[in-house]
């Protein structure tokens, strides 16, 4: 049914083309009047509910919403009047928006989309909830020992490189832009790409002929020292003062007016506090003169390695893809892209609770939060059982680079100091680079929780079919998927999946699939296993590994979109892909099985 030669390719469903879908007209009601705020209880664009205010800043406001399509928690952050009518200000925030939203890092808040509210005027984003608080906050509370100061630097700066590779300097790193979810240094987030506009003297973020950050902690060239060059280095800098304020317990106190803030910078950072062998790699970041920094944070990450600092990896860290080009980013000045956490003690960074959980409780939860962000692979847990040396973690799937994505997770392991693992990567199929933008596509909206989709094997052999088969009096496999929908309302599409990157639209929505099930004859090729719950035989005249996608959410799914050929896979399709999957609540589910050469005797 999938195969890699185009005139083998045959499916054993037969559907015609998708009824056109419902569409919802949405009436526009008398604006509430360009440039007024948005309250709590309004829905923008009849998606996003917003529930509750959190915090203003000099650019914005932000508030918690819900998507009402698929009730997840987001954060909406909202422009002020003033500057989203100022095209300069509108044209910036565009143009980072087709850099950043291509971005996925775990050490980066992640993007939904972008969007005008027709009623009420006003320009938004919607980004991912995260319960948190900024560094800046816990500067005088937190004490970070070397190991936690080194993976810190190694997250941020993987982070930060991530974006350089996309063309995009932060320009404004600071302990404001710094999230810690759970105030957890291990989970450090960095918020606030985008800078957009001359605001209050101090605490001012500034775009113009250089300068674009908070005083305390811009590199000199933004202040225009050094011919105002700025690039990955400068972000470097401003990195390196993160740690340096950490290390101290406090803010540097490297703002004030502009004439002081170049002076102190001319005459160079006391770096003592930092514990070595961080600090011969800190003291070289915060140098006034860019020629003198390591120019890239690929040079910051090799710099660590070769230090030997304490529980960082020699391994390059690149867990970041881009793919993401549906979304937009909104600087917020002093406003955090999250929920503070009031009163209480916080905890010590590292001592989480998933720190004192059992070590296989411990690598599952870490291995499950990294693949998500580990480029070109659909990954999914077979087992993790107690192994000789550690937990031993097996996955299926597949992946542009085993190795790297195998590394990815080793390190992953490492950073959490969970002991030596055995990560089993025999059930993992290579597949080709073609593949890579659909499947880091896909993965962009990929469904959290429980699967819904299993087989009861991940091999099935080939065998003779039989008359009436779909390959009858040939050599083929009759794979077996189940599917768990659980919500008659809900519509879906199934994607077939090549290696080669090569993918069919097999059904292309719920009533195509209602139709084959009243086709089939004896549970074939589907069976109705009740509470929208399903069997599906499919037929495979090849050796080697195929894929299932299972698209959820509201109908109709374009063939064009869902699963275009070889050739119209670029950024233009990346857009509207993801413009639709949050417009209509569209998430993924995807499983790879194998069909194997036939058994002795058959």
């Amino acid at each position: 049914m999938m195969t890699d030669e185009p005139e083998d390719d045959r499916t054993v469903f037969s559907a015609g083309e998708p009824a056109d879908g419902e569409r919802t007209v949405f009436d526009r009601a008398a604006a509430r009047g360009t440039g007024v705020a948005i309250q709590e209880g309004d829905v923008l664009n009849h998606m996003f509910a917003v529930r509750r205010f959190l915090a203003r800043g000099g650019m914005g406001e932000v508030f918690e919403g819900a998507n009402l399509v698929t009730d997840e928690r987001v954060a909406i952050k909202v422009m002020l009047p003033a500057l989203a009518n100022d095209p300069n200000v509108v044209t910036l925030f565009r143009r980072e928006a087709q850099t950043l939203t291509r971005l996925h890092h775990e050490a980066v808040v992640q993007y939904r989309v972008l969007a005008q509210e027709p009623e009420l005027g006003v320009l938004y984003i919607v980004t991912e909830y995260i319960d948190g608080t900024s560094l800046s906050e816990m500067l005088g509370r937190l004490r970070p020992d070397v190991t936690q100061l080194g993976v810190l630097l190694r997250r941020l700066a993987s982070g930060l490189a991530a974006a350089h590779r996309l063309g995009a300097v932060h320009r404004d790193v600071s302990p404001d832009n710094v999230l810690l979810p759970g105030g957890a240094l291990e989970a450090a987030k960095l918020i606030d790409f985008g800078i957009a506009k001359d605001l209050d003297a101090g605490t001012a973020t500034v775009v113009g002929d250089g300068f674009a950050g908070k005083l305390g902690y811009v590199a000199p060239e933004q202040l225009g020292d050094f011919n105002r060059s700025l690039g990955p280095w400068t972000d470097v800098y401003s990195l390196g003062l993160v740690i340096l304020a950490l290390a101290r317990g406090g803010d540097l106190g490297l703002g004030g007016t502009l004439v002081d803030a170049v002076d102190k910078r001319r005459a160079g950072l006391d770096v003592g506090a930092v514990p070595p062998p961080l600090r011969a790699v800190v003291e070289r970041m915060v140098r006034a003169d860019p020629a003198e920094r390591f120019q890239s944070m690929d040079e910051v990450i090799a710099a660590l390695a070769a230090a030997e600092v304490p529980g960082v990896s020699r391994a390059p860290w690149t867990r970041w893809w881009p793919g993401m080009a549906a979304a937009a980013v909104l600087a917020l000045g002093a406003v955090g892209w999250f929920a503070t956490q009031d009163g209480g003690d916080k905890s010590a960074p590292g001592q989480s609770a998933i720190a004192q959980a059992d070590p296989v409780d411990r690598a599952r939860g870490a291995v499950d939060a990294t693949l998500p962000s580990v480029g070109c692979t659909w990954l999914r847990i077979v087992s993790v059982e107690p192994g000789t040396k550690g937990p031993r973690v097996v996955l299926t799937g597949v992946a542009g680079n085993p190795a790297v994505a195998q590394q990815e997770i080793r390190h992953s392991l490492d950073a959490q100091k969970i002991a030596s693992s055995d990560i089993d990567f025999a059930q993992v199929s290579p597949i080709t680079q073609s593949g890579c933008a659909a499947l880091d596509v896909y993965r962009q909206i990929r469904a959290t929780g429980n699967s819904r989709l299993s087989v009861p094997q991940r091999a099935f052999a080939m065998r003779m079919q039989l008359p009436g088969k779909a390959y009858a009096g040939r050599m083929a496999a009759n794979a077996v998927i189940d599917i768990a929908i659980g919500d008659p309302a809900l519509d879906f599409a199934l994607v077939g999946l090549e290696p080669s990157g090569k993918i069919d639209m097999l059904i292309p929505d719920r009533a195509a699939f209602r139709q084959a099930l009243a086709q089939s004859r004896e549970g074939v090729p589907i069976s109705d296993l009740g509470g929208d719950r399903y069997r599906l035989q499919i037929d495979l005249d090849h050796i080697g590994w195929s894929g299932l996608l299972l698209l959820t959410g509201k109908g109709p799914f374009p063939a064009e979109v869902v699963a275009p050929p070889f050739g119209q896979r670029g950024a233009d399709w990346r857009d509207r892909l993801t413009s639709l999957a949050v417009e209509r609540g569209w998430t993924t589910d995807m499983i790879w099985f194998r069909s194997t050469a036939a058994e002795a005797g058959q």
